[in-house]
């Protein structure tokens, strides 16, 4: 039997709170995280110590306090220009995992990243 994740895991779940936020931090493949690395407007977080550029924590954090850690982030956060739709916008986020378990520009040694998304409410 194989892990039901597989090796390719995908992952994109987007919110406007820190408690949705926990709850998909959870399904990262790859905790205990190592460090972190901001760029490009995303907050990536480290599978392994010898992550490049990658800024280690003190000790290995787990899921909840990864997303308490990016909640305080995007609370800071520059956003992109609002969407322009017939309704309403807040600001929230977007987690994410590409193919093969990693963040895409980061590298292999990233599996989870939180970047600033508006989240729209249509009339």
């Amino acid at each position: 039997m194989h892990d039901s994740l597989g090796d390719n895991p995908v992952i994109r779940v987007n919110g406007t709170s820190l408690e949705r936020l926990k709850y998909a931090m959870h399904l990262g493949h790859g905790f205990e995280a190592q460090g972190f690395l901001i760029k490009d407007e995303k907050l990536a977080f480290a599978r392994y110590p010898s992550a490049p550029e990658m800024t280690p924590f003190p000790t290995e954090l787990g899921p909840d306090r990864c997303a308490d850690m990016a909640w305080d982030w995007l609370q800071k956060s520059e956003y992109p220009r609002q969407p322009d739709h017939d309704g309403d916008n807040k600001k929230g986020w977007l987690l994410r995992t590409d193919g093969w378990g990693e963040v895409d520009g980061f590298g292999y040694q990233y599996f989870i990243a939180v970047e600033p998304m508006w989240i729209m409410f249509g009339k």
